[in-house]
């Protein structure tokens, strides 16, 4: 699950690359075209025998797409595994420093718009739960950091991973659940704006 690309400009194309076979999804953010190079990478090259520990096979593979990338080379990839265990693993180039770095997470991780403040929602919200019950959570997100950043958030695309493989949710879901979420929206809005309350004041202290 992503928030999008950070980077102004129109991508219509699917940000998740997916392969059932290898049991393994990447989504992507920042430079596009790049991000989608090194998911490629990571899934042609990858060797069976590095899934166990895959940190430093992915830092490598990534820098030999990326060293040439040119001033292309602001990438943020979530990458997840089905085996040998499922797992989530965070790849950025040139967000921190120069060099391609490689980390799994033991939590939540949002990755593309950086500076959103839609991220609250995960900060407020997010403990570790099965991960169909993320879904409403992790989706809404997504589309409030669309509302909030539109030029560069945009879609809403959801795989989930877990130990049975990965399914991507079909078009009729993402639907509901993008409606869900601005019927939220209205109604958190109307809570605050709707609120009546006859107010007490502290008295006034001179001198």
């Amino acid at each position: 699950m992503n928030q999008g690309s950070g980077v102004r400009g129109d991508y219509d194309a699917s940000k998740i690359t997916v392969n059932h076979e290898r049991g393994n999804a990447i989504s992507r953010a920042h430079h596009m075209e790049t991000a989608k190079r090194v998911a490629d990478a990571i899934v042609s090259d990858l060797k069976h025998s590095e899934w166990e520990s895959p940190i430093v096979p992915i830092e490598t593979i990534a820098s030999r797409v990326i060293d040439p990338a040119g001033n292309r080379k602001q990438v943020e990839c979530l990458i997840a595994f089905v085996k040998p265990s499922p797992r989530l693993f965070y790849l950025q180039s040139r967000l921190v420093d120069f060099a391609v770095h490689c980390e799994q997470m033991h939590g939540a991780k949002d990755a593309g718009d950086r500076e959103n403040t839609a991220v609250f929602w995960r900060a407020r919200y997010y403990k570790k739960s099965p991960i169909k019950r993320l879904v409403p959570l992790a989706a809404h997100l997504i589309v409030s950091a669309g509302k909030l950043n539109n030029g560069a958030v945009g879609g809403l695309e959801i795989v989930l991973c877990d130990a049975s493989g990965l399914r991507r949710l079909a078009e009729d879901s993402i639907r509901e659940l993008q409606a869900k979420s601005d019927e939220w929206d209205t109604n958190i809005g109307n809570l605050f704006l709707d609120h009546k309350q006859q107010f007490t004041y502290a008295p006034n202290v001179v001198g």
